[in-house]
């Protein structure tokens, strides 16, 4: 590293002075080829400006600072044995070079995203396994921490309760006469969860969601109420299963589908197999294929039909993020409720600009936001645990 930054010092100390080879010219712009940030480097340090400055600097330069501030970076490098023979050109031009290069270079570090995660105590991480579970007699338990368990209700139904999921079992010859019980499952920001209905079915919660849902469910039919995401992989059966959210029904009789019904945000349902049939209040209903997903804008009571790439909405379920050409806003709206995380722009311009991402969901911010940084279309500055966009 030492070596190779005072080669690089050198050869740009030649460069300004005219005296490259041929051969050092293209070792030059080898390196400059190798990233954006040293060709970006390359013409810092060569702008007419800042070699004015450069000039200006090399005469009044104080190389027993310089020096100092060189020893003590090879001592981080872990290089004290390093001897370095430099000519007098190279002490009056490239010392300064050298010293204006790791100058930069930690300047550049700290503005990054890993440095500036690194220069704070707050940690931007992913979300885990949490939810609370509101039982029929009002008793709320928090299930993040809870060891393994069986519960019942009152009307036999066996709760098997762990940190991860939640697996509802119906006792054995329970009249389905009784009344309904109904219990609630509650996943918050940075949270997701899992549970097993009582007919099999298996529901998988996202971030900022509820579910309310009987622990057995009746003759006629399986309905449950959702507020927010959730994957279901619905067990064949000859009663309908219902799922309601906002002024919307989605009927199936075994099929596995995705819901996303945030309050404010547009609401959809991705069918991913089987058949489905999603109702408005309003009369209006439309029966689903696979990879078709019906969806309503907010504020409107009209139901639209577009072909998607299931992937794109289920890979949650999958432990990715995965977003293709979206606005950023849709992304960061997204990723605050998975992350505990507040997220805003300098420029309401910046909202619109598109990226796209497949990440792993269990990694924290750091390598998305890098990746954000690389477009060049954003600069990204964090504080805390809130992250503001601005042009870059």
């Amino acid at each position: 590293m030492m070596k190779q930054q005072f080669r690089i010092a050198e050869l740009i100390s030649k460069y300004l002075s005219g005296l490259l080879t041929e051969e050092e010219q293209q070792d030059l712009n080898t390196w400059r080829e190798i990233s954006p940030d040293n060709e970006k480097l390359f013409h810092k340090l060569c702008n007419s400006e800042n070699f004015k400055a450069h000039y200006k600097q090399t005469l009044d330069f104080d190389k027993t600072q310089g020096w100092e501030f060189l020893n003590k970076k090879m001592k981080t490098y872990h290089r004290r044995n390093i001897i370095l023979k430099i000519s007098r050109y190279a002490a009056i031009l490239i010392l300064p070079l050298i010293v204006g290069i790791w100058a930069w270079r930690d300047a550049s570090y700290n503005n990054s995203i890993t440095g500036q995660l690194e220069n704070q105590l707050v940690e931007i991480l992913p979300g885990e396994k949490k939810a609370t579970l509101t039982m029929d007699n009002g008793e709320i338990i928090d299930l993040k921490n809870i060891t393994a368990t069986f519960m019942k209700e009152k009307d036999g139904t066996s709760i098997l309760i762990d940190s991860t999921q939640l697996n509802y079992q119906l006792a054995e010859n329970v009249s389905q006469k009784k009344e309904i019980i109904y219990n609630k499952i509650d996943v918050p920001q940075g949270g997701e969860y899992t549970l097993t209905l009582s007919d099999g079915t298996k529901v998988y919660l996202n971030s900022m969601t509820s579910l309310r849902f009987p622990v057995r469910f009746t003759e006629n039919v399986r309905e449950v109420e959702l507020n927010g995401e959730g994957y279901f992989e619905v067990t064949p059966d000859s009663k309908p299963f219902i799922v309601k959210y906002n002024n919307v029904a989605v009927e199936v009789l075994g099929t596995s589908f995705n819901i996303s019904a945030y309050t404010g945000e547009e609401s959809h349902t991705t069918l991913v197999n089987g058949s489905v049939k999603v109702s408005l209040g309003t009369g209006e209903n439309c029966v689903l294929e696979p990879s078709q997903q019906a969806y309503i804008k907010p504020g409107s009571n009209l139901m639209n039909v577009r072909t998607v790439d299931t992937s794109l909405y289920t890979s949650w379920i999958h432990g990715k993020i995965h977003f293709k050409d979206e606005r950023l806003e849709d992304i960061m709206d997204y990723l605050a409720k998975w992350y505990d995380m507040t997220v805003f722009y300098a420029d309401p311009s910046i909202k619109n600009i598109r990226f796209g991402c497949n990440v792993n969901r269990y990694k924290d911010i750091t390598p998305f936001l890098e990746l954000l940084e690389q477009t060049e279309k954003v600069k990204i500055v964090i504080n805390g645990k809130t992250i503001t966009f601005k042009h870059n």
